[in-house]
């Protein structure tokens, strides 16, 4: 009997160490979540801690309905329509999936293609809308490995509710397209998504509690490249909220160079307080530390108010424009935004940034009560970069507040840096002018520039033509000086400079007609670079039909060493047509010695092969401009030494000389010799 108390006591302390074990591990571990339904998403729990040493309640979360993952289209493709885009909306965040430009093509093929029948193409479009590749997609997603980037997605909202300290930051997962009130006339177009937000232990106890209501509308408008975009949220709880927004800016600018990446980050700051500054950070320059991650871009800037942010690249731009409660102001800053930047992989070669703005906090009253609805406004401008749209009132779709947030300067004119801005609208201007004069054609408008240049200059070419066959036929003359003068650089040039002086030559006139056409040269270059007015703009109807890219007689479908992907036959008469201007242009003065005329003649190849390899991967535009001005060069040159000769020709045969029998007069004979032995008598 006392073996088996002894075992009943041992028993008895086992329980109830057992018992305390499970207590204490009970109370210990942490609550889980009621399962969701099917379908359903479900954020992270955000109820505080129970206290110490009472059992814990049910899991408090957060719901929304199921992702449907369905697309919808505002907008149309017809340019006939007046819509200057179409949108492919998604319900995945309530995001732009891509945006079609309605004017403009991916290539020259699709805009032929149009131009021959539009009818006919845009009937097509509408009936296999998903095998449309030939507008030009302005805004992509952009999808690598498991991540998805997409324009104006509404990517999270934050919830702080009272007694936290900080907002809970849930995905935005959970919209649906809701009936949307008609525009009033046949101007626009609106589209909407609605997002419910609820509060419970499950779905079937979480649908009784709607917390927020968060409403996104688009809306486009005919004749406009701009898209307006509100979020409403709205508390539907009995409690004051502060709610964040996480709202994504464009994204899939695409790469529109082949030659070179010209696409940029874009971002506006505050200058003054009515006065804005564009600011461009290179692709390049975008490292891929920053893949995925947030960087604000007030830590690239110097500190100032970021107004708008976006991507360009050669010929388009798209902005995301956060607009402030106060119409007066350009600076939204009741909302406190913190406009970010940041990384995402394209493809396994290339990376691209993706832009955003980040709204940290809405005060909203309860449900009913002041408050308790607040309204964003955005508008995402999506279009070509011209600059009459940007600046010039009196321009064809023009709006003031494309001026007022200086999108003008997100029209970038490459890395030379004799660019004047100035400058260069002038000289795209006056295309424009003799575009109109040309019937459309800028192709004979670059030819009708250089005919306007080459008849500004001739007076001064006339001159530069003179004074060098007048140095031609000093040389023997110079190369005296130079071999009498050898040792004596200073004194040399005090002689020649006599020479020339006597004979009324300048040296410098030889290069003058050349030097003042590089500022024009530079100007159209960098027009040609940032110009959409000339993108896809042909010449002659099978060859340079694209004055912004070469000329592509032959495309070879791969890259070629040396020649490239096309054989470019422009730059290669161009090469021609400058040999042929260094055989006729009189040789320079003093070039007597072997070394100086070797020098001369290898010039002479040097020259036209240098531009060879420049400009073969040039614009066609710009070629066409020194082909054509080079061209009129030789011809400029024939006439004008013909006239010179036929002049000289003349001059020799007016002059008369008459023989007189007898001596001729006392000055006019040479002295006699006075011999050694003479000398001048005083008297």
């Amino acid at each position: 009997m006392k073996t088996k108390s002894v075992s009943m006591r041992r028993l008895y302390r086992a329980l109830i160490v057992f018992a305390v074990a499970v207590s204490v591990i009970s109370f210990a571990a942490p609550a889980t979540a009621a399962p969701a339904s099917a379908g359903a998403t479900k954020a992270p729990a955000t109820a505080s801690a129970p206290p110490a040493m009472k059992p814990a309640g049910p899991t408090v979360d957060w719901y929304t309905a199921p992702v449907q993952g369905q697309y919808y289209t505002l907008g149309s493709l017809d340019p006939d329509s007046g819509y200057m885009f179409r949108l492919e909306l998604t319900d995945e965040y309530a995001a732009i999936g891509m945006l079609k430009l309605s004017r403009e093509f991916s290539t020259v093929t699709h805009k032929k293609r149009y131009e021959s029948d539009p009818k006919a193409y845009n009937k097509q479009i509408l009936e296999h809308p998903e095998k449309d590749d030939g507008h030009y997609c302005l805004l992509n997603p952009v999808v690598y490995e498991k991540a998805r980037y997409l324009t104006l997605a509404t990517r999270r909202y934050g919830i702080e509710m009272e007694g936290q300290s900080k907002p809970t930051w849930l995905p935005a997962k959970g919209w649906q397209r809701i009936k949307t009130k008609a525009p009033e006339g046949d101007d626009s177009q609106s589209l909407s998504f609605e997002m419910k937000v609820y509060r419970g232990s499950d779905k079937q106890d979480a649908v009784k509690h709607p917390y927020l209501r968060l409403t996104k509308t688009y809306t486009v408008r005919k004749n406009d490249y701009t898209v307006q975009v509100t979020l409403r949220v709205e508390n539907l709880s009995d409690r004051p909220l502060k709610v964040g927004i996480d709202q994504r800016g464009p994204t899939g600018v695409p790469r529109e160079d082949r030659r070179s990446d010209l696409r940029f980050l874009a971002w506006g700051q505050l200058a003054a307080p009515k006065q804005a500054e564009a600011k461009l950070r290179a692709k390049g320059k975008l490292s891929s530390d920053d893949l995925g991650r947030y960087s604000p871009i007030r830590e690239i800037t110097d500190n100032k108010p970021i107004l708008w942010v976006g991507q360009t690249n050669k010929f388009f731009v798209s902005v995301l424009y956060l607009r402030p409660e106060i119409t007066q102001r350009l600076q939204a800053a009741n909302y406190q935004p913190e406009f970010y930047y940041g990384v995402a992989m394209e493809s396994d070669n290339s990376r691209t940034p993706f832009t955003g703005v980040k709204i940290p906090s809405l005060a909203l009253g309860a449900a009913g009560k002041s408050g308790a609805v607040k309204t964003l406004t955005f508008d995402l401008f999506a279009g070509p970069k011209k600059r009459a749209m940007f600046d010039d009132a009196k321009a064809e779709l023009f709006k003031k507040q494309y001026k007022d947030l200086n999108y003008l300067d997100t029209i970038h004119f490459g890395a030379c840096f004799f660019t004047i801005p100035l400058l260069t609208f002038g000289m795209m201007r006056l295309l424009n002018v003799l575009s109109m004069v040309a019937l459309g054609n800028y192709g004979v408008a670059i030819i009708l520039l250089v005919t306007l240049v080459r008849l500004v200059l001739h007076p001064l070419t006339k001159r530069s033509q003179v004074s060098m066959m007048k140095m031609q036929k000093m040389a023997p003359q110079i190369a005296k000086l130079k071999e009498k003068y050898a040792n004596d650089k200073e004194t040399l040039n005090k002689e020649m400079m006599r020479v020339y002086k006597e004979q009324g030559t300048k040296p410098l006139l030889g290069c003058l007609p050349m030097l003042l056409q590089m500022p024009i040269w530079i100007a159209l270059f960098t027009g040609l670079n940032a110009a959409v007015e000339l993108r896809h703009a042909a010449f002659l109807p099978v060859w340079i039909t694209d004055l912004t890219a070469p000329d592509a007689l032959i495309e070879f479908g791969r890259e070629l060493p040396l020649l490239g992907a096309s054989l470019n036959l422009l730059p290669i008469l161009l090469t021609v047509a400058m040999f042929l201007q260094t055989k006729i242009n009189p040789q320079m003065a003093g070039a007597t010695s072997p070394d100086q005329q070797k020098s001369q003649s290898m010039m002479k190849y040097m020259m036209p092969g240098m531009m060879l390899v420049f400009f073969y991967q040039a614009p066609s535009g710009l070629t066409l401009y020194i082909m054509a001005s080079t061209t009129a060069s030789v011809l400029e040159q024939v006439v004008i030494r013909k006239h010179i000769r036929e002049k000289e020709a003349a001059e020799a045969a007016a002059v008369t000389t008459v023989h007189v029998p007898g001596k001729g007069f006392r000055d006019s004979r040479p002295k006699k010799s006075k011999g050694p032995n003479w000398t001048k008598r005083p008297w």
